[in-house]
C-alpha cells in the first residue's frame, strides 16, 4: 500500500514468557567465538498451501546457531530508525556496538522523521535497511512490499535467542513476546502508552487528596474544576477544567479496554456491551462540562494554565509537557495516572503500542548480523540509553530499575504503573495499522450524534473493519 493509497483509506475510514536468566552481554571485551559454520535458519515458507491438503504440525527443535569469525568479521550493515531529535545520540551508540562487538560488525545508521515518517516512507518502500526500528504495527503494516524475517528461529536459539532478556517480574511479563505457534517478525523494544496528564496540585485545592481510584472518581474531580472556572473571574475558560478530549487512537482504546469485564480481548473486536459503554460514558461527561474538546490540537497550554485538570496522551507526550511547565512560571505538580476502571472492580488499565526491531531479508550473514544488534539493544544498558531518547517504557523490565535515573529526573513518567494496573497489548498485526483509526473516528463521532444513534456507530465499525481485512495484500 503506498502512501497516497493509505490516505485514500484513512479517509474512507473517516475511522507480545520467558523464564528470566543472567543475560549475557553479546559485547565482551576479551572472549572469541569458537569458528564453526554458520547455518541458516530455515526459511518460512511462501507457497500458498491448497485448501484440501492438510499439514500436521511437528515438534520444533531449539536450533543452534554457529558463525565463524570471517563470515562476520567486517561486515557493514544499516539501521533506519525514527530517533530524528536524538540522531547524535543514538549514532555514539552505534559507535559502542562498532567498537566493541565480538565479529567486528559495522553498524551505520539512517534516521527517518519521527515514527510518523518511518511509517510513510515504509508505506512508500524506501526502506531497504538490514534493522529497521518502528511501531511494530507500521513495520507489519509494510509487507510484503517490505520483506521482514520470521525471526522464531533466532529468538529460540540458544546463544542468540530471546531467554533472559524480558523479566518474568516486569509490569510486563504478561505481554512478553512468545515463539510458539505464531510467526514473529518483530521484537518489542519499548512501549507507548495512553496515559492521563493529572493535575495534582489543583485536585488537591479542590479538597481531593487522593488520585482517583475509578471514573467516578475522576468525573468528581473534574465536575470541581469545571465549576471552579465558570466561578473565577475568567470569562474565557467558562466550560473548560476538566478532562481535555485528545481523541486520539491512543485514547479511543483505552477507553475501550476501560469497559471490558474480562481483559483478554486480544484482537479488540470490538465487543458491541464496552463499546457502547464507553460510548455513554464520554457523551455524559462531555455534556456535563466535565471533559471538553479544545480549538488548539495539543493540551500543553490547556493543562498548564488550568484549563484542564487532566488531559489524555501518551508517553511520547511528556517530554513535551514538561519543557512547557518549564518554559514558564508554572508551579503546579503533576502526574500521571492509568485510565481508571469501574467502581466495583476499581481495576485501571494502560493499553501499550510496542516500538520493536524486525530484520530484513538479504543474505544470511546480514540478517544474522542485524539480529544480532537488535538483541544487543534488549540488553538493559541500552534499554537504559534508548529511554533516553524515546521516552517510552522498555520492554525488557521494570521502568524505574532499568532507567533509575530517567525515572528520578522525572517522576511523573512511570507513575501511571504504581496502582499495578492491566497491562493490555495492542494486537500484533498489520491490521491494527488503520484498525486503530476505526477506533479514533468511532469516537470522534459520538460527540457530534444523538445517543440514539451510537448503534450505527457500530454498524459502521463492523463494515470499515471488514472492508480494511479484505484489503490487506
Amino acid at each position: 500500500m503506498r502512501k497516497k493509497q493509505y490516505y485514500l483509506f484513512v479517509a474512507a475510514l473517516l475511522i507480545s514468557q520467558v523464564l528470566l536468566t543472567a543475560c549475557t552481554s553479546l559485547i565482551p571485551m576479551t572472549a572469541q567465538p569458537t569458528p564453526t559454520e554458520y547455518v541458516r535458519p530455515t526459511a518460512r515458507p511462501t507457497a500458498t498451501v491448497e485448501p484440501t491438503e492438510v499439514v500436521e504440525p511437528s515438534a520444533t527443535p531449539i536450533p543452534t546457531i554457529s558463525i565463524t569469525n570471517s563470515q562476520l568479521r567486517g561486515l557493514g550493515i544499516t539501521v533506519r530508525h525514527p530517533f530524528v531529535e536524538n540522531t547524535a545520540e543514538f549514532d555514539q551508540l552505534l559507535r559502542d556496538f562498532n567498537l566493541n562487538n565480538l565479529w567486528g560488525i559495522h553498524v551505520s545508521g539512517v534516521a527517518s522523521g519521527g515514527t510518523e515518517g518511518l511509517k510513510y516512507d515504509l508505506l512508500d518502500g524506501k526502506v531497504h535497511d538490514n534493522l529497521v526500528i518502528g511501531m511494530g504495527h507500521d513495520l507489519l503494516a509494510a509487507q510484503p512490499g517490505t520483506q521482514f524475517l520470521a525471526v522464531e528461529d533466532f529468538a529460540r536459539d540458544a546463544r542468540f535467542g530471546v531467554n533472559g532478556y524480558f523479566d518474568p517480574q516486569s509490569p510486563f511479563a504478561a505481554i512478553s513476546p512468545q515463539f510458539e505457534d505464531l510467526v514473529s517478525y518483530t521484537i518489542p523494544l519499548a512501549y507507548n502508552a495512553g496515559i492521563l496528564l493529572y493535575n495534582s496540585t489543583w485536585a488537591q485545592e479542590l479538597g481531593f487528596d487522593s488520585l482517583p481510584a475509578d471514573r467516578e472518581d475522576l468525573r468528581d474531580v473534574a465536575q470541581a474544576a469545571m465549576e471552579a472556572n465558570l466561578a473565577d473571574d475568567n470569562d474565557y475558560n467558562n466550560g473548560t477544567g476538566g478532562l481535555w478530549l485528545s481523541q486520539a487512537p491512543q485514547s479511543a482504546v483505552s477507553w475501550y479496554g476501560s469497559f471490558l469485564t474480562q481483559m483478554q480481548d486480544p484482537d479488540f473486536a470490538p465487543q458491541p456491551e464496552p463499546l457502547l459503554a464507553s460510548f455513554y460514558f464520554l457523551r455524559e461527561t462531555f455534556d456535563a462540562s466535565q471533559s471538553w474538546i479544545g480549538m488548539e490540537p495539543l493540551p500543553y497550554r490547556y493543562f498548564s494554565d488550568r484549563y484542564a485538570i487532566a488531559v489524555e496522551g501518551t508517553l511520547e507526550s511528556l517530554k513535551y509537557q514538561a519543557a512547557y511547565q518549564s518554559s514558564g512560571n508554572f508551579q503546579d505538580g503533576w502526574t500521571t495516572i492509568a485510565y481508571p476502571g469501574n467502581g466495583s472492580s476499581g481495576k485501571s488499565l494502560v493499553v501499550v503500542e510496542p516500538l520493536s526491531f524486525a530484520v530484513q531479508r538479504s543474505n544470511p550473514n546480514a540478517e544474522l548480523a542485524a539480529w544480532i544488534f537488535g538483541i544487543w539493544l534488549l540488553e538493559p544498558a541500552q534499554q537504559a540509553r534508548l529511554v533516553q531518547m524515546h521516552g517510552l517504557w522498555p520492554s525488557t523490565g521494570d521502568p524505574a530499575t532499568i532507567a533509575p535515573g530517567y525515572a528520578s529526573a522525572q517522576p511523573f513518567w512511570a507513575a501511571a504503573l504504581e496502582s499495578t494496573p492491566t497491562i493490555m497489548v495492542v494486537p500484533n498485526t498489520a491490521e491494527w495499522a488503520s484498525k486503530r483509526l476505526v477506533f479514533q473516528d468511532a469516537y470522534a463521532r459520538i460527540y457530534n450524534l444523538d445517543a440514539e444513534y451510537f448503534i450505527s456507530i457500530i454498524d459502521v465499525f463492523d463494515e470499515t473493519t471488514r472492508i480494511n481485512l479484505e484489503q490487506q495484500p
